[in-house]
């Protein structure tokens, strides 16, 4: 498994803030830096209110991680991920599969 690990990702996990309004406003801290394993997974085309959005997905392999963030975006070189769920796939605690989604321009 560890020499599948060739591509190098950026993790970061959302901080909140609050504003001058009341709200809070949201920033994407660095967390770490981890290797993957990147897999393409499909690509779809939606229409939302006349906007076209193509988005592509990606199954990624990384070494487990004990406290793994809940909402999390990874950056993989220029490219922003959103993941969408993180499991363990054999209950090992050995690695995560992480279903990720790109939003093509």
């Amino acid at each position: 498994m560890i020499g599948e690990l060739r591509t190098r990702l950026g993790l970061y996990a959302p901080q909140t803030v609050p504003d001058e309004m009341g709200g809070v406003a949201t920033s994407w801290v660095l967390q770490t830096i981890l290797w993957a394993h990147v897999a393409p997974q499909n690509l779809r085309e939606t229409t939302e209110q006349g906007r076209t959005r193509i988005i592509r997905t990606y199954k990624l392999t990384i070494r487990w991680r004990r406290n793994f963030p809940e909402r999390a975006r990874l950056i993989w070189g220029d490219r922003p991920l959103t993941v969408l769920s993180a499991s363990d796939p054999d209950l090992r605690h050995e690695r995560l599969h992480l279903i990720c989604e790109e939003e093509l321009q």
